[in-house]
């Protein structure tokens, strides 16, 4: 049975997203691989610790139990994965230096089980999102909503999350452009939880379930926005065609966030030229 007050912060990092959720009134399963950021979470949030209203675990999330080898990016900690391609990938964007340790895993079903189904699980964790997401299969009942950092460069990759997520049961979907997150604020009067004023540090998830921006889309709807993100990341992307800090695409990118807040938009999506970036796709069921 789903705890409508609880969220899952899968990929928790130094908490930019579980300070948001706990201002908010809910309860968070903070889910961290490198100890030192557990650490750093129970130092900061002490007093939600010790109440109850959150839980720090320092686990890794994979497709079966047991120790991992888990890559610390030094230069970009949020970076930290336990997929080797995602490595290599951050090699090639410059980020070289990482710090192999042994990170114990679990399933994110079996976690579930022990600490309860939340409303929100957001998934964030550099490469093995899919794998978090596909043990869900084993439970009864799903979260209400989810989020993954969905795939960009493969299309058969991407055709098979919405597949698994409609195999969950989610069948609404939508798609946040992660880079314009910090532009994003809390609506009020608050549709989840209580309503409390945060402004969003770069690389963080933002808002989420009822709270999102935009319109609820279909898979195939989904699928179609998709289309001209892969456009825009095959141009302009880690290894696109105009890949760099000075490609016209990326100058255009920022012109465009630039309007944005200017004009103080709230709907964030450009479907027709997305920049090259990283989305997050949110499900509902």
């Amino acid at each position: 049975m789903i705890d409508e007050n609880l969220i899952y912060d899968l990929g928790a990092h130094k908490g930019e997203d579980t300070g948001f959720y706990l201002k908010k009134g809910f309860k968070v399963v903070a889910i961290e691989a490198v100890p030192e950021f557990c650490s750093a979470l129970g130092q900061q949030f002490s007093q939600q610790v010790a109440t109850g209203q959150l839980k720090i675990l320092n686990l890794a999330v994979a497709r079966t139990p047991g120790n991992i080898d888990f890559y610390v990016n030094t230069e970009h900690s949020v970076w930290g994965t336990a997929n080797l391609e995602w490595v290599k990938r951050n090699q090639m964007l410059g980020a070289a230096s990482v710090q192999k340790i042994t990170a114990k895993a679990e399933r994110l079903a079996d976690i579930m089980r022990d600490h309860g189904i939340p409303r929100y699980c957001k998934i964030d964790i550099e490469g093995n999102d899919f794998d978090a997401l596909s043990s869900l299969e084993n439970i009864s009942e799903p979260p209400r909503f989810v989020s993954i950092e969905s795939e960009k460069k493969n299309w058969n990759d991407l055709v098979r999350e919405f597949e698994l997520l409609r195999n969950l049961g989610y069948s609404k979907y939508k798609i946040v452009d992660q880079s314009l997150v910090s532009l994003q604020e809390p609506p009020q009067p608050a549709t989840e939880g209580c309503f409390q004023p945060h402004r969003f540090e770069q690389g963080s998830s933002g808002l989420f379930g009822n709270e999102l921006p935009g319109r609820w889309m279909d898979m195939f709807e989904a699928l179609e926005v998709y289309k001209g993100i892969f456009r825009g990341y095959a141009l302009a992307g880690d290894a696109g065609i105009f890949q760099g800090r000075k490609s016209v695409f990326r100058m255009l990118g920022g012109i465009q966030a630039a309007l944005v807040r200017a004009a103080g938009r709230k709907d964030y999506h450009f479907p027709d030229f997305p920049p090259a970036g990283w989305y997050d796709t949110h499900a509902a069921r």
